[in-house]
């Protein structure tokens, strides 16, 4: 086999042939029995028997990654992210313990505590990352220029970094049963009202949305008190019970967005 130069470690080595850009674990609901993603098109919403996309399981791309830097390092952070997220054998201190609220606004939210800062967070800027390097077309959008090499090295040498280096605001509409979670959207860059630079996913019902700006900018109180604080807590925003349909027709650009 011939030697390639790994993305993450920048060694000569010989590269795996899949590598998950998105890991499979995000895509749980997403599975038919067969293991086949029921991918919905931004253009089918609203028919009354959309066509659905049957591809084979996620995304994924060969001659990324070496196998130390795919399976041991990445591997690690999906490991505790994954029992996190969905329940696994984690010490105390770093098993979540997430309670629902609502503001005095009457906006709801839940906050997750003891959610492991260092591991989570490189969890997460893992996907963008790796977004970013890939050559699928459906991250066509993600192209993080000279941030790209920022991650690399805060992910390789496991630097989570400040609470506002590329921080993230989270969104949810998984309690509203009139829309459906089973559908991925195409990763894309935005930009939020107060200017910042934004690029956003929609896997299984949440929105991830990471800010990737210079120091220069300063990000929006509401950003940094709700991201993944060194303080192992972060907070999911609920959208509000029958906007879900809304804010996903204007997140594919079907309509024009109204927040």
């Amino acid at each position: 086999c011939t030697m390639e130069k790994c993305k993450l470690c920048l060694q000569e080595k010989q590269l795996i042939a899949k590598s998950h850009i998105i890991p499979d674990f995000m895509y749980e609901e997403l599975y038919d029995d067969n293991h086949k993603i029921r991918v919905v098109p931004a253009s089918e919403f609203g028919k009354v028997k959309p066509r659905i996309k049957m591809p084979s399981s996620g995304e994924y791309e060969g001659g990324l990654l070496c196998s130390d830097c795919d399976n041991k390092l990445l591997g690690g952070y999906e490991n505790y992210a994954r029992k996190a997220i969905y329940g696994g054998a984690l010490r105390d201190s770093e098993c979540p313990e997430c309670d629902n609220f609502k503001s005095q606004d009457g906006v709801k939210f839940t906050l997750c505590k003891k959610i492991n800062y260092h591991k989570f967070k490189i969890f997460l800027l893992s996907v963008l990352w790796r977004a970013s390097i890939s050559k699928r077309a459906l991250f066509d959008q993600i192209n993080l220029g000279p941030h790209e090499e920022v991650l690399r090295k805060m992910i390789y040498e496991g630097n989570p970094g400040k609470v506002d280096d590329y921080p993230l605001y989270f969104m949810t509409y998984v309690n509203d049963k009139d829309v459906s979670t089973d559908i991925i959207g195409h990763p894309k860059q935005i930009r939020i009202k107060s200017g910042h630079r934004a690029y956003t996913f929609l896997i299984g019902g949440i929105f991830y949305m990471y800010m990737v700006n210079s120091s220069d900018h300063t990000l929006p109180d509401y950003i940094i008190k709700s991201t993944i604080r060194p303080s192992d807590e972060m907070t999911i925003y609920h959208i509000p019970k029958g906007k879900g349909w809304e804010i996903m027709l204007s997140y594919f650009g079907l309509i024009k967005a109204n927040i």
